[in-house]
């Protein structure tokens, strides 16, 4: 009996499909082949106070404050405003206790979410390849196109919430992919509970509902229970926002202003806003982020838009040519509706910001793998030639800094031992931080565990006509705030070098 040859071997084991041990297994080889390819840090010495994105640590206390006691004692916002209902700040508690339930695992450090961020990134992986039952030769496409696109797995690598997002993508993507093939109850059950969390999180995620729908659309019973369970999740979504979040600064979030000249009965008014608005904001990308990334300037936005951009191609292409050969079409084409209907969203109402183009992209790669995994051979190497060489850059994630880390262990003493004696208003437990002040917000990870955080502008905070209702305020030296606090009689909590502490007298 002849032997195979080694070649049809090679073949017959690429079109084998692992097990569910080995898509984890495969997940954290790779997460970490990457991570080490494309930072010189080691991941035990991955300090987060240190980070430039501020978000990250107002995640980081609300997650803390939910593991330490339960949920926040003080509240979070911003311009010494509050949510409705609950205590908790833009994102409101659904968010911040997906992440603390895990975070349970790994303790109140100021490192928790990144830890929340790995193990969900690495679960949206294994899950993707397990449900969508890639063979080896789909994971090495996904891998490989995963790190070419490179920004989505490098911003899971940080203590904000990109990693939530991108696994429940995965999840929906290759639960529909389940769908679509097995027609179970089971799968169709998963792909409804991904895009119903995902709404509420994001409500243009209620687009996503495309990718079950299309699959159970013949069966009235199961496009019922959809169409239900999108608007429970969207109006959740809406509910979660009015009431359950604070609100951002006044010059942040979503614009309206189109939607309310549709809604007063000027369309043609509103029609020219947003056509106004959406190239201006085109035009400004083009000049000042997309144009220098092409000629080699890569910018964090540019960077984004032209990776978004060669993966929509990328997927149109394969659209293209498999409508003409009639192969399977219905998952990219779910993935590109959704591409084109946020862009034409975020263009008009929000903003281009690559967080939200890459969740796209995650989308749009994982239909292409589970669609187009023999025709990758030609689609794959361009995706690779065209962006690893932009995307592709070894540096260093936040360290330890000795100064800032002794001066915060000053801070959380002071503030510790005094919060034991302020009452039972959350008010009590607050603390004011000064924005743009010359306190790297940082020094915010100091902040009790439990404690809240508002985070106000200094314009705010120095101007005597506006309330402070916080019981401590953290700001700089010699600046107009501690000006308005010595005014007004506020007593010195605790100073460093770089910050001071005040508590209301």
């Amino acid at each position: 009996m002849m032997k195979a040859k080694p070649m049809q071997k090679v073949k017959t084991f690429l079109e084998k499909t692992p097990n569910a041990l080995l898509c984890v297994l495969g997940a954290v080889v790779f997460l970490a082949g990457f991570y080490f390819l494309t930072s010189r840090t080691p991941l035990n010495k991955i300090w987060l106070p240190t980070t430039m994105n501020n978000d990250e640590v107002l995640y980081n206390r609300q997650v803390v404050s939910v593991i330490t006691h339960g949920g926040p004692q003080g509240y979070f916002g911003y311009q010494e405003d509050t949510a409705d209902i609950g205590r908790y700040g833009t994102w409101g508690p659904l968010l911040i206790w997906a992440y603390a339930l895990p975070g349970f695992l790994f303790g109140s450090s100021v490192n928790v979410v990144l830890w929340c961020n790995l193990l969900f990134i690495t679960l949206g992986i294994a899950a993707f390849a397990r449900s969508a039952k890639l063979n080896w030769w789909q994971c090495i496409v996904l891998c490989a196109g995963l790190f070419a696109i490179a920004m989505p797995i490098r911003s899971c690598i940080s203590g904000a919430s990109e990693a939530m997002h991108y696994m429940l993508a995965f999840l929906i993507v290759g639960s529909a992919a389940a769908l679509h093939r097995t027609d179970k109850t089971g799968w169709l059950t998963v792909c409804a509970a991904a895009c119903a969390v995902e709404t509420i999180f994001r409500p243009y995620a209620l687009l996503f509902w495309v990718f079950p729908l299309t699959a159970v659309w013949q069966n009235k019973r199961r496009r019922s229970v959809c169409f239900i369970t999108a608007a429970a999740g969207f109006g959740v979504s809406l509910f979660a926002m009015a009431k359950l979040a604070a609100p951002y600064f006044s010059d942040g979030g979503m614009d309206f202003d189109g939607v309310q000249m549709l809604l007063q009965g000027h369309p043609i008014a509103a029609i020219r806003y947003e056509w106004i608005r959406a190239t201006a904001l085109l035009g400004n990308a083009w000049l000042y982020d997309i144009w220098p990334t092409i000629k080699g300037g890569k910018t964090y936005i540019g960077g984004g838009c032209v990776t978004f951009l060669v993966v929509v191609l990328a997927a149109v292409g394969c659209l293209l040519w498999d409508k003409r050969k009639g192969r399977p079409v219905v998952l990219k084409a779910c993935a590109l509706f959704c591409s084109a209907a946020i862009a034409l969203v975020l263009l008009t109402m929000y903003n281009i910001d690559p967080r939200h183009m890459m969740l796209l992209a995650i989308l749009l790669l994982g239909a292409i793998v589970v669609e187009d995994a023999a025709p990758a051979v030609v689609w794959l190497p361009i995706l690779v030639v065209l962006l690893l060489p932009m995307n592709f850059e070894r540096g260093s994630q936040p360290e330890m800094n000795e100064v800032m880390a002794a001066q915060m262990t000053v801070v959380e003493d002071a503030l510790a031992a005094d919060v034991q004696a302020a009452g039972a208003d959350p008010w009590d437990n607050t603390l004011a931080y000064t924005y743009d002040d010359g306190v790297f917000h940082g020094y915010l990870y100091a902040v009790p565990d439990g404690m809240g955080i508002e985070f106000d502008k200094n314009s705010y905070l120095w101007d005597a006509e506006t309330p402070i209702y916080s019981r401590y305020v953290m700001c700089g030296h010699g600046t107009r705030v501690e000006e308005r606090l010595l005014a007004e009689n506020w007593q010195e909590l605790v100073s460093t070098e770089d910050l001071v502490v005040y508590k209301r007298s």
